[in-house]
């Protein structure tokens, strides 16, 4: 039902193109923010989960490949080259699982601007992966 509340104030603020998609990111975002609310708070709270566990095990984003250390070389190389803000960001949300709000308590920001930082951040990981992909093929 929560997911569904935010949906009635989210659709319109976003051009979708692939609701199917959106949705699964927008409902794996909540989940995960959740979680991890969930466990800062209460430390003896331990979660386990597999592939097997989840809807879709393809991969939405770099940072949850494994295995592929060409990759996380390219992804280190590519998170050192970001704003500071944006890799401090991009660091404390992915690899220390700090949840929006602790996250701009920690830097002395808004949550809002947390949550761009990591978006802008993603987005500048991506292309600067994808530029090293195409520059290693050619």
């Amino acid at each position: 039902m929560q997911i569904f509340e935010i949906l009635i104030t989210d659709i319109p603020k976003f051009d979708i193109n692939n609701f199917k998609s959106w949705l699964y990111v927008v409902s794996k975002n909540y989940c995960l923010m959740k979680l991890r609310k969930d466990s800062s708070t209460n430390k003896k709270m331990q979660l386990f989960y597999t592939d097997e566990f989840m809807e879709s095990t393809e991969i939405l984003h770099p940072i949850d490949e494994v295995g592929n250390d060409h990759l996380h070389e390219k992804l280190k190389d590519c998170i050192g080259r970001l704003k500071d803000i944006q890799r401090q960001c991009v660091e404390l949300f992915y690899y220390q699982q700090k949840c929006y709000k602790e996250i701009a308590v920690e830097l002395n920001i808004e949550e809002m601007k947390v949550k761009s930082y990591i978006q802008n951040g993603k987005r500048n990981l991506k292309i600067c992966i994808e530029q090293k992909q195409i520059s290693n093929e050619a």
